[in-house]
């Protein structure tokens, strides 16, 4: 793509979810807009709005931003919200006394809006100065995102490990769908974006520190007899070359080498951690290991040797409104969940088949004499080496999809992973064979959820961290990352034989991992699961393929309703989550825009608030296509 389409590809992907999310947050409300029917004047419309569609349904928002002016778009009925933006149309500003308009962008219109058509910066909160200023790194960092070096031409030749790596680099062009700023990476300069974002396919050459071992905290699979982080990470001869360099410097026997990222390197480490290279209790180190290359999340890094051995490392740039550190009490919190995980294989047999789990605990953390889990200046050098399963990187007839990755179009439209499942199985890229896999995928992602769910849990689920394992052309099972994010419901874990993990929590701050019922913790398999994750790969095939959002909803309420029938749920809590899944009119939704600029910066996880919005389920009015939609499943 050229620039200006880059530019323009870039503005109209966050165009949509911005509008999107401003509506279904209420932020459009209050404005004294008026709505009507899109009417007959189709000379009038298709200047202000280019070639659409014609739809009754369809509605024109007009909002009188300031006299003579006012800011318009077309909105139609959505499935997961109320309203949203006619897809591909723009948000046009119209100066009636000169009888022109003009295109608005993303950041022009949030302005507006900010400043109730006043467009005064001066009287901008620090909020949302920091929204915007989120909005302008995002909008420049996904035009250069654009100019990918994905390559999908031969993926079915791939090895699986080959076939993974490009999977991440697919799957880092969008991040996570429907927020507007989350492709901003604030703290990295264009250089060091086109050197650390996965599209780009860049090695990376790690640095590396030697840490005090009386300053040193690590993971539950490391003790005495476990390898240095070294002998992990590198290949024989490097690892030989980093250890002499640490026996030369008679560190030997009083630090271990753990790497860092060079950006933390360069910009972190000097501001929170200058005292302690002074005291000696950290070391810089000038052995160069093997190069690294980025995965869809920036602080994940994937070997370019044969290993099953991934990094994750912190990172203190900002994104999604959040500092990227890796504290050493989110990994303490990951090793119980991993235990909580392991014991849920152990008591359902479709569990102990179908869930994969990442080997996540063998990390290591800085953590002085005196010094709390929830300490900042500690949390900026630590590493974790993330193990994936052996049995699935050495098998050819595995792939390995996280799920972003099927959700993130790709912006010449040229590829979707589905075209390769389709041609293992030998189907007709047609309407019923698309609505037939992404059954096939819901079935396996309700299946695995549900059970753990049943037993008093639920993994981030998100396209993430939930990675679809698939076996000769069948969707096989899920391999979960990132555990420290495991939500539970106590009382349903010790229903079953299973105990309070007891999560490092700081003490007065509100946490997301606890909940008192089922019903609370079934809000995350409503917003992460189904309305961000499934939903972005719904509207990547409708986006490809052309297939009806609509066909595939029904899809997945068919799908996931049969799972709740087949899980051995007792039936009172049954008849509770068919209820409040299917027959409630609302659903609760993630706000996400709103807490940002309430936060105003600052330090913290992802800020998000909760607020409400339509039941998909009951706009797509199952109970009536269920008998239909079965048929086209026997395809």
């Amino acid at each position: 793509m050229t620039s200006v389409n880059a530019q323009h590809y870039a503005q109209q992907q966050i165009l949509q979810c911005l509008v999107d999310g401003c509506l279904v947050e209420g932020l459009l409300e209050g404005l004294d807009a008026q709505w009507s029917i899109v009417g007959d004047d189709e000379k009038a419309l298709t200047g202000l709005f280019g070639g659409f569609t014609r739809d009754p349904a369809q509605r024109l928002w007009r909002w009188p931003a300031k006299p003579g002016w006012h800011v318009a778009m077309l909105l139609q009925p959505g499935i997961t919200q109320a309203w949203e933006k006619v897809p591909q149309t723009p948000v046009v500003l119209v100066d009636h006394a000169a009888g022109q308009h003009h295109a608005l962008s993303p950041e022009a219109f949030m302005h507006y809006l900010f400043a109730n058509g006043g467009g005064d910066d001066a009287a901008l909160t620090q909020g949302q100065e920091v929204f915007l200023q989120a909005l302008s790194d995002t909008l420049w960092q996904a035009t250069s995102s654009v100019k990918h070096q994905v390559r999908t031409a031969d993926l079915p030749t791939l090895a699986t490990a080959d076939h993974f790596a490009v999977m991440e680099q697919w799957a880092s062009l969008l991040d996570r769908p429907y927020h507007p700023t989350a492709k901003a990476k604030q703290g990295l300069n264009n250089q060091e974006y086109h050197a650390y974002m996965a599209e780009f396919n860049r090695p990376i050459e790690l640095c590396w520190v030697a840490i005090d071992n009386n300053a040193l905290l690590s993971g539950d699979g490391v003790n005495e007899e476990t390898p240095l982080p070294v002998r992990w990470l590198a290949s024989e001869t490097s690892a030989g070359m980093l250890e002499q360099e640490m026996v030369e410097r008679g560190l030997a026997h009083t630090h271990t080498a753990i790497p860092v990222h060079p950006w933390q390197y360069e910009h972190a480490l000097p501001r929170w951690l200058q005292d302690a290279f002074e005291a000696g209790a950290c070391v810089s180190l000038t052995t160069v290991t093997e190069p690294w290359l980025a995965t869809s999340s920036l602080r994940s890094l994937a070997p370019t040797t044969a290993s099953p051995h991934f990094l994750k490392l912190p990172m203190a740039i900002y994104s999604l409104g959040a500092s990227r550190y890796l504290p050493a009490v989110k990994m303490i919190n990951g090793d119980l969940s991993a235990r909580l995980l392991q014991q849920a294989k152990a008591r359902d047999a479709r569990l102990a088949q179908g869930l994969y789990l990442c080997d996540e605990s063998k990390w290591w953390a800085y953590m002085p004499q005196g010094a709390t889990l929830f300490d900042e200046a500690p949390r900026h050098l630590s590493a974790m080496v993330r193990s994936y399963p052996s049995e699935l990187l050495e098998d050819d007839t595995v792939r390995l999809v996280p799920m972003a990755t099927l959700g993130t179009p790709l912006p010449g439209g040229e590829h979707h992973v589905f075209d390769d499942w389709l041609a293992e199985r030998e189907w007709p890229a047609s309407a019923a064979s698309v609505t037939a896999l992404f059954g096939e995928l819901c079935d396996r992602f309700f299946e695995i959820n549900l059970r753990l769910f049943r037993l008093g849990m639920l993994a981030e689920v998100h396209g993430q961290n939930a990675v679809m394992v698939f076996k000769s052309g069948r969707c096989h099972g899920v391999l979960l990352r990132d555990h420290d994010s495991l939500r539970i419901c106590v009382e349903r874990l010790e229903q079953h034989g299973m105990q309070d993990p007891c999560y490092r929590i700081k003490q007065g701050h509100s946490n997301t991992l606890y909940h008192d019922s089922l019903e609370a913790l079934l809000f995350w398999l409503q917003t992460l699961a189904i309305q961000v994750n499934l939903r972005a790969i719904i509207d990547a095939l409708v986006g490809y393929y052309g297939v009806s959002a609509h066909t595939l909803w029904e899809t997945l309420a068919i799908r996931l309703r049969a799972q709740l029938e087949e899980v051995a749920f007792d039936q009172h809590d049954r008849d509770r989550l068919l209820k409040q899944l299917f027959e409630q009119e609302q659903w609760p939704y993630k706000r996400l825009i709103s807490p940002i600029i309430e936060r105003a910066g600052g330090p913290g996880s992802m800020p998000f608030g909760t607020s409400a919005t339509c039941n998909p389920l009951r706009r797509v009015d199952v109970s009536q296509q269920r008998h239909h939609k079965e048929a086209v499943m026997e395809h």
